[in-house]
């Protein structure tokens, strides 16, 4: 019979040889918050909502359409006040259908001129 001249090893769980990195998320400058300026114009657009003209409780919408004059993907000054019920809770919801062009097309109420409507008379004045 063989001798061994080392014992056998125990039955332990494999080792990772290298440790694992962990790598930090850099945060995404979107521009999440609104300064004092688009909070002042949202401020102007009132507590009515522009599908359904529901008053009261109404949520900011960020337009997310390819719109004259749009800059990032969330343009805090391209943006309408719309009821829960149009914006993601009701079954003609504009996030629900998708888009506002299917909004539009369920409901007829085109929110991008809205929107920009709104910006344009706020900048040159006459929304205040």
């Amino acid at each position: 019979m063989l001798a061994r001249h080392t014992p056998l090893r125990a039955k332990t769980p494999m080792r990772r040889t290298a440790p694992v990195r962990k790598v930090a998320r850099k945060a995404v400058s979107r521009g999440i918050k609104p300064n004092a300026d688009e909070q002042a114009y949202w401020d102007t657009l009132g507590d009515v909502c522009m599908g359904c003209g529901r008053h009261g409780g109404t949520v900011v919408h960020h337009i997310l359409a390819n719109a004259p004059g749009k800059g990032s993907r969330r343009d805090h000054m391209l943006v309408v006040k719309v009821c829960p019920g149009c914006h993601n809770m009701g079954t003609n919801s504009v996030h629900l259908l998708g888009s506002e062009a299917a909004f539009l097309a369920k409901t007829g109420v085109d929110l991008v001129a809205i929107a920009v409507a709104n910006r344009d008379d706020y900048l040159l004045g006459e929304l205040l």
